[in-house]
């Protein structure tokens, strides 16, 4: 069994809890991001130089963001490239996002999330593309999720039958990761990058606790080296004692 607890064990993929504080105003920001990224391209409202330029300004660029722009691994994630991706983004964010944050508390759920999508920003740090969405970060709770509770059953249209999480996140990370191979291999970088710092994020816990756990079975007993010390001390207190008689 996971530290991770959760009891919870039949979900159904056309129903959902009250929305969590984190993912909602996540779900929030990217839809105001979005609108504000249409708007820009909008003549009548503003000039579509003008939109290309905060697009480009809040991407992740590796070059720009070399020269001093350490706010890009945080804002692409904000960023989409059209409705279709927004849409599923959000979507897997708002069935399967509250779970996580449930169990990791709002504010590690925002640390969580961001780190994810850090991690999908750095892994394509070495090409000259930019990149935009939220695919890392969304990808990284998917991820968690299974390793919170892999065992629970969802339905999933069109799917007749429940489906446990594992499967689940392998058909949605096998649908994303198609649609990130046809934007290139960048895309693809990044969401994998996002599900391995989710994987461990989710693990290392329990990995340092076991590694602990093996390192003090392997000392000496402290017990016994106590007790030797404890002599040491009664000698010496004995001789003070003597001491202070004569």
């Amino acid at each position: 069994m996971s530290r991770y607890e959760y009891h919870e064990s039949y979900f159904s993929f056309g129903y959902s809890e009250r929305i969590t504080w984190a993912v909602h105003r996540l779900i929030v920001l990217n839809l105001a991001v979005f609108t504000g990224q249409l708007l820009l391209y909008i003549p009548l409202g503003a000039s579509p130089w003008l939109g290309g330029e905060v697009a480009s300004w809040l991407a992740f660029q590796p070059q720009t963001f070399l020269r001093g722009s350490l706010w890009q691994p945080v804002t692409y994630t904000f960023l989409h490239a059209g409705l279709l991706s927004l849409f599923f983004d959000m979507l897997w964010l708002y069935f399967f996002g509250p779970d996580v944050e449930r169990v990791l508390g709002t504010r590690q759920f925002f640390g969580f999330y961001f780190f994810c999508g850090i991690a999908g920003a750095m892994a394509t740090l070495l090409g000259d593309v930019s990149i935009i969405g939220a695919t890392a970060p969304v990808m990284g709770v998917l991820v968690a999720l299974a390793v919170i509770n892999p065992e629970r059953e969802i339905l999933l249209f069109p799917f007749p039958i429940p489906l446990n999480v594992r499967a689940v996140v392998l058909i949605v990370i096998a649908l994303n990761v198609m649609s990130a191979m046809t934007a290139g291999g960048e895309f693809v970088a990044a969401a994998f990058a996002g599900m391995a710092a989710a994987y461990a994020y989710m693990k290392l816990p329990s990995w340092l606790l076991s590694w602990r756990q093996t390192t003090v079975r392997r000392r000496p007993r402290q017990g016994n080296l106590d007790k030797v010390g404890e002599a040491v001390d009664n000698i010496f207190k004995f001789d003070d004692e003597k001491r202070r008689r004569k």
